[in-house]
């Protein structure tokens, strides 16, 4: 599902490690930094200098635009600043991949956004309140529950997760990994992918494998 062959992180030296598909795997790596730079090379957004990735068998730095759009619609990523649109409203980010990779909106699209959000513990109220409202000042942890519902919506076959419960109080981030924990239930063959530098932040989460990067 995953697998990175000798690649080469910068202050870090070569990286190599591998996800089996169905699998749940915890990245631990030694620092922020090198979960930044290692996520950014999974993700195709910074290429290695040395070494190949890939994603669903696929090379990505290989492959055309075209197959890397049509790859990544199986592919979520929450990330710990929850990856918004600044000029774009909470509701316009979190319906905007959807949309964007089916050019339509399921007739069910708000009951399961509020299913989802629900899970979380926020309020319906609350979530009413949010959709309207651009997200600077939002706080940058309901900020990544809103990238957490985005990503869900999409149903990928591959999710990772950057660093998401760091800073959650505890009972939130409880909930978050019993919520991503049925998640990946919920899809056979889904691959479930946590990448932190904070090895505690993870302790929770039962996972197949647990890969040490750097430390």
């Amino acid at each position: 599902m995953i697998k990175v062959e000798g690649i080469e992180l910068e202050y870090f030296g070569s990286v190599s490690l591998e996800v089996k598909q169905g699998s749940v795997c915890k990245v631990i790596t030694k620092s922020d930094s090198m979960k930044n730079m290692l996520m950014d090379i999974i993700l195709g957004l910074k290429k290695p200098a040395v070494g190949r990735v890939f994603l669903l068998g696929k090379d990505i730095y290989s492959i055309s635009e075209k197959e890397y759009i049509k790859l990544f619609r199986m592919v979520g990523v929450v990330s710990e600043d929850g990856s918004m649109v600044s000029n774009l409203k909470i509701w316009e980010n979190i319906v905007l991949p959807l949309w964007y990779h089916n050019r339509s909106l399921p007739a069910d699209i708000e009951d399961r956004v509020i299913n989802i959000t629900a899970g979380m513990g926020i309020e319906t109220s609350y979530l009413r309140e949010l959709a309207g409202r651009l997200p600077g000042p939002v706080p940058d942890q309901v900020k990544r529950l809103m990238g957490l519902t985005r990503t869900m919506l999409m149903e990928p076959d591959l999710m990772i997760y950057g660093s998401i419960f760091e800073g959650m109080a505890q009972k939130t981030a409880e909930r978050l990994i019993s919520m991503t924990a049925r998640f990946h239930a919920g899809k056979p063959g889904r691959t479930s992918v946590y990448i932190t530098s904070d090895p505690l932040s993870v302790a929770g989460i039962e996972a197949d494998q647990t890969l040490e990067i750097g430390r």
